[in-house]
This record gives C-alpha cells, structure tokens and sequence, in this order.
C-alpha cells in the first residue's frame, strides 16, 4: 500500500464534500457580513451628526451628544464584526495551507486538533445537529511529521466518527488530545454505530502488511486509510467501544 496513493484517496474523499462545505462557508461568512454592512448604512446615517458639530460648534445639544455616543458604539460592532469575519476566513485559509503542507516539520497535535474542529463548524450538519466537547492538552510536547497527513488524517477520521452517527437518537463527538513520557494522543469518541469487529480484524491482521490492496475508498475502509497513512510515523492505537462510544486512540512517539 502506496502512502502516497492512500493520501491521494483521502484527499479526493475530502474534496468530494465541497459542495457542502462552500455552502456552509457562504452561510457563516454571511452573518458577520451583513452585520458589517447593516451598521455601516446606519453609522453613514448618524455621521449627520458630526456635520452639525463642524458647522456649528457653538450649539451642541444632547441630541447631538447621543448622536456622537451611537456612532461610537456602531465603530465598535463594526470592528467586532470585522474581527469575527478574519477570524472565519484564517478558519478556512489555515485548513487548505496544511493539507497543502508537505514539508516534515515540527507539528503541536492540540493546536492542528483544534483548528480542524474550527473548520469542521463550516460543514451545516455538524457545526448544528451533533454536541461536541474538545478537550486539549496545551503543555502537548511536538511531534514530527508532515501537517497535511495528519491534517487529511483527522478530516477521515472525525467524519467518519460524524457519519456513523447518521441514524444515532444522541450525535456527541468528544475529541481530546494528552501526553505520557513518550508518546502524544489523540482520541475520538463518537456515539455512532459500533465499529465491525471485522473492519477492526481487518485492520490489525494488517497493519505489518506492506503490500495490502488499495481499494476503493468507502465507509468500510475509511479507519483502515487514515491509520494506515499515519503507519510510517510508529504510531499505535487502540479501537474499543466503551459506554455508547465508539473510542478511536491514536499514539504518536515523540
């Protein structure tokens, strides 16, 4: 099995979303937008104000004082909305430039975690239909790797957690990452259908297999893909289902 072959499927599986995830991205960049443009028509109103200030210096009234007070207060949403705006497009730049990201550096697993889960918001049926809970390890050591593998990595392995969970009463995802003295973690906990136990025999009866078949990439085959992309890295993991969740652990030696 071709690593590259295998990032390569992952990718095209991920951009094979894009109508659902440009619709999201519209729909969020949207809000904050007409919240800009809403305030700036009334604060283009309200700058009448000032016109009488300079006109008439002498005469200012408390009219004009509150007048002055609005204007400030309509700059300040404007900023704020500003702000959430940049705050959404970083969202979607910092998702491409990491899977565009094929230099092996040093890579902060809490801080990739949790940008993902950021861009993940844009996708409408997992930002409002399903809970989740992130939990991260700020004092993480780094690990080394190339960020557009684990990026593709946690794209299949969260969506795969988020589909299983289609036909599910109760949607929650619980992402955490944490630390020992030699490895780093990553868990997904999801309370979607129970993981086969022969996609999971599957995986461990092949894991040490060099020339596994690549088929093509689906729902049964998806958690084989995305662990064995990361294999090169020595990672190991452990896939239990404990309580109603399905818990995907993936360890990574730093």
């Amino acid at each position: 099995m071709n690593q590259e072959e295998i990032f390569k499927k992952l990718e095209k599986e991920f951009e094979s979303t894009f109508v659902e995830l440009v619709s999201g991205i519209i729909h969020d960049f949207a809000n904050p937008l007409n919240g800009i443009l809403g305030r700036s028509e009334l604060l283009e109103a309200k700058a009448e104000h000032l016109k009488l200030i300079i006109n008439d210096k002498d005469n200012i009234d408390a009219e004009i004082l509150e007048g002055c007070k609005k204007i400030i207060y309509d700059s300040g949403l404007i900023a704020k909305e500003a702000n959430r705006l940049f705050g959404l497009f970083n969202d979607v730049t910092g998702k491409f430039q990491s899977l565009s990201n094929a230099a092996l550096q040093k890579i902060n697993l809490s801080e990739l975690v949790e940008a993902e889960m950021k861009f993940l918001q844009f996708y409408r049926n997992i930002k409002h239909d399903i809970k989740k809970k992130l939990t991260l390890d700020r004092e993480i050591p780094e690990i080394s790797g190339v960020k557009a593998d684990y990026s593709i990595f946690l794209s299949a392995i969260i969506r795969r957690s988020v589909n299983s969970m289609k036909d599910s009463e109760l949607k929650e995802l619980v992402v955490s990452t944490g630390h020992d003295d030699s490895h780093v973690y990553v868990k997904i906990e999801d309370t979607g259908t129970p993981i086969p136990e022969i996609e999971i025999k599957e995986i461990i009866e092949n894991w040490n297999s060099s020339d596994y078949p690549l088929h093509d990439l689906n729902e049964d085959n998806r958690l084989l893909y995305a662990l064995f992309l990361l294999k090169k890295y020595g990672v190991l993991f452990q896939i239990t289902h404990e309580s109603g969740f399905n818990v995907i652990l993936i360890k990574i030696p730093y």
